[in-house]
């Protein structure tokens, strides 16, 4: 009790530290702060038949670094993404499925909007779009497209990734080998997990159009959106909706959210989202996606259709991840472990998911 206590009182001093620390901000920066330029941010949405979720942020504008290819160069414009200045207050006005919407912005510059709506799903999947526009700003973009994506009813498939050394190499588990790669490197210099942009290409057929929706899921900070976005257009690879975290210190946020309770409550909002979908969920074993996933096959059973991981480290078929990746394929859920993805197409065959959509529907509906 008396750590939660704590735990609370170290949480909202913080918060409110923060709060007065961007205040004094603001006061410095005089007119070109609230009234000033402002970016609009906006984040792949996603919809369903009856409901579509749009997400985003408004910033303060700030002039892009100069390009260079020094050292410090590189590593300041990197830590100018994560020295983002958030604007709380902001109405943001959304157009899209034939309604208008106002949202106003949190204390960090966030928006989001889970809108109804009466519109059927188209008989493949497709990239749509709605507009943002902040009324009243000078913005550096003043009306912003937004892609939201459309899943097909011409199948019921669904793809759930993890990003760090899943799909891009971090050595995310051990920061002080890799602190170069996370602080220096830019989306063209990052190297692909091997294997990962033939499988995804394998099961989205396209990456600019894929014909099965992806989602990415992971604890990566909201910050580093467009730098993902960039890598996976550079690879080939399918842009999808991104759950990823907000590390701003707020009295109701601040260290809640861990990294397996985050990943476990965006998979289970995907699922809810699209009940009559099944879902293959990859990942790696470097920050715990295996326990993740049995989890959710665990809760959700038969709307797993499979399991691939990325072996970072060796132990994927032993120890305590075997047994858990034992007790999934117990559950009947094909599961796949290996250094990188090169292998992992046999199983995409025998799921029937590198066969035009038309024929792999044929294979892998399950039974009535």
């Amino acid at each position: 009790m008396a750590s939660s206590s704590l735990h609370k009182l170290l949480r909202s001093t913080i918060a409110d530290l923060e709060r007065d620390i961007d205040r004094i901000g603001d006061a410095l920066e005089a007119g070109a702060a609230r009234d000033g330029k402002v970016r609009l941010l906006a984040y792949a949405g996603y919809r369903s038949a009856t409901a579509v979720r749009l997400r985003g942020r408004v910033v303060r504008y700030t002039r892009p670094l100069d390009a260079g290819e020094g050292l410090l160069v590189r590593m300041r414009a990197m830590l100018a993404i994560y020295n983002s200045q958030e604007l709380p207050g902001v109405t943001v006005h959304i157009e899209g499925y034939g309604q208008s919407r106002e949202i106003v912005t949190d204390d960090e510059g966030y928006f989001d909007l889970q809108m109804a709506i009466d519109q059927p799903l188209p008989q493949s999947t497709r990239w749509e779009r709605v507009t943002l526009s902040a009324p009243g700003r000078d913005a550096e973009q003043p009306v912003v497209q937004v892609p939201v994506i459309a899943p097909g009813t011409d199948q019921n498939w669904g793809i759930i990734s993890d990003i760090d050394d899943t799909v891009v190499e971090t050595g995310a588990t051990n920061f002080v080998k890799n602190w170069r790669r996370v602080l220096v490197e830019r989306p063209r210099d990052r190297l692909a997990v091997p294997g990962a942009a033939s499988l995804y290409k394998m099961i989205a057929r396209d990456h600019i159009d894929p014909a099965r929706p992806f989602f990415y899921v992971s604890s990566s900070p909201w910050n580093l959106y467009g730098f993902i976005t960039e890598f996976l257009e550079r690879n080939a690879i399918p842009h999808g909706p991104m759950f990823l975290k907000d590390y701003g210190i707020d009295a109701d946020k601040f260290i809640d959210s861990g990294h397996d309770e985050h990943k476990l409550a965006a998979i289970e909002t995907i699922l809810a989202f699209y009940p009559q979908f099944r879902f293959l969920l990859i990942g790696d074993n470097g920050q715990r996606d295996v326990s993740i996933y049995a989890k959710a096959v665990a809760d959700y059973g038969s709307r797993v259709a499979g399991v691939f991981i990325r072996d970072v480290d060796g132990s994927c078929r032993s120890g305590p991840e075997g047994a858990l990746l034992a007790g999934i394929e117990a559950r009947g859920v094909p599961t796949f472990c290996g250094a990188g993805f090169d292998d992992a197409l046999e199983m995409v065959k025998s799921l029937g998911l590198d066969r035009p959509v038309e024929a792999a529907q044929a294979v892998v509906a399950p039974a009535p």
